[in-house]
């Protein structure tokens, strides 16, 4: 029986050397081709936009207010076709725009408390923009 033993032992020390020497030989590979062993973490993405932040037309309830109409409009989805919800759309935007609403709902709730001629600012000076530069390029 004490041959048995001994002989377990020996097989345990080869499968422990031989674990040892694959290891040796990952580290060797390593050392010598490291660009192969490099992992693509996927990094967060990081945009490079800014809203300037009390700009006349736009800046964040400005923001919030394009938020809110594509939220309303219920044609922006996610993977599972579904509308997204009016916080997950804010997220994106501030995201894009390195902003940040604090809660979407009280900048909502600024749009609504604007009078009813101004409900609509910035969209209705983007709609201008865009007015004014089709003149332009009819002139031209």
């Amino acid at each position: 029986m004490g041959r048995g033993k001994n002989a377990l032992k020996i097989l345990y020390v080869h499968k422990a050397l031989s674990t040892i020497d694959a290891e040796l030989q990952l580290i060797n590979l390593k050392i010598n081709h490291p660009e192969q062993f490099k992992l693509s973490i996927p990094t967060a993405f990081k945009s490079d936009l800014y809203v300037i932040p009390k700009s006349k037309d736009l800046g964040i309830i400005g923001i919030a207010e394009i938020v809110l109409a594509l939220f309303l409009q219920g044609q922006i989805v996610g993977e599972d076709g579904k509308p997204v919800p009016e916080v997950r759309l804010a997220r994106g935007f501030e995201q894009l725009f390195n902003l940040k609403f604090g809660s979407i709902y009280d900048k909502v709730g600024e749009v609504f408390t604007r009078k009813s001629y101004n409900l609509t600012k910035t969209l209705d000076a983007l709609r201008n923009a865009i007015i004014k530069e089709d003149r332009k390029r009819k002139n031209r």
